[in-house]
């Protein structure tokens, strides 16, 4: 009986406790408007952030780039603008080490009108083919797979005045959500080693607030993408509040049992 009844207790730890979390080291690198909404909806995650200033800043050195999982680029205010060349050579390097590259719009339309090499080109899970660079403003997204975990935590389909560009996913990158004439929003790709994803949102160009939907999208990003450095920041799972109150349940249960044996020897 005893023994029984510590097995019972043990399953029921297993399956009341929630599930480890874990934290990203991210480096954010900022557009001059959007990156107080994404840093707090990052730490709201629990994720450690820390903001490199203005992308177009970035010497690709300080912060130092090997110190981080993750390294979010916000493109969307401060557009147009290029990176160093030491920036895009870490870059390039950080994703060619396993590490996770999250570019928001208007990234793929810098690169096609040629304020971005062709290394941030190379490193895109997505292209502009179409001369012109045309983009737009509004539109209803659609998730392709809704079981992904880059798309957890958003509905099925909404609408985002926010400003994208026409793009197309390059052989081997994924498209998870989409929009007008299919139209990628959220697309990503391994085949450079590192996750890059690209979400195709222009954050605050258009509106003061970002969406929160497109933030969900970053957080899912991060998450994702975060394998070359993820540590684990709980030792000890946390217990669901049911999980709680079967374990007290069965602990006086325990005690009971052990009490009523004592009594009899």
């Amino acid at each position: 009986m005893g023994n029984i009844l510590m097995t019972i207790i043990s399953l029921v730890l297993v399956c009341a406790c929630g599930s480890f979390s874990y934290a990203a080291d991210v480096l954010l690198l900022g557009d001059g408007d959007a990156e107080t909404q994404v840093q707090t909806a990052l730490e709201n995650a629990g994720h450690n952030v820390t903001y490199g200033g203005l992308y177009n800043n970035w010497n690709g050195s300080t912060p130092n780039p090997n110190n981080f999982d993750v390294i979010v680029v916000l493109d969307g205010e401060g557009y147009g603008e290029e990176f160093t060349p030491t920036a895009t050579s870490a870059l390039s390097n950080f994703v060619g080490r396993g590490c996770g590259l999250i570019f928001t719009e208007w990234t793929a339309w810098d690169v096609c009108s040629g304020y971005k090499g062709p290394t941030i080109g190379e490193l895109l899970p997505v292209t502009t083919p179409v001369s012109g660079c045309p983009y737009d403003y509004t539109n209803t997204w659609t998730v392709l797979n809704t079981s992904h975990p880059l798309t957890a935590g958003v509905p099925n389909s909404w609408s985002d005045s926010a400003g994208w560009t026409e793009v197309t996913a390059k052989p081997g990158s994924t498209v998870l959500i989409s929009g007008t004439n299919s139209n990628p929003l959220l697309t990503f790709s391994t085949v450079n080693r590192g996750t890059v994803v690209h979400i195709n949102h222009e954050m605050t160009y258009t509106t003061d607030t970002i969406n929160a939907n497109a933030l969900q999208l970053i957080a899912n990003a991060v998450e994702f993408s975060s394998g070359c450095r993820r540590r684990a920041t709980e030792a000890v799972p946390t217990m669901t509040e049911w999980g709680m109150i079967i374990f007290i349940a069965l602990a006086g249960l325990g005690s009971a049992y052990f009490l009523r044996r004592q009594r009899r020897a």
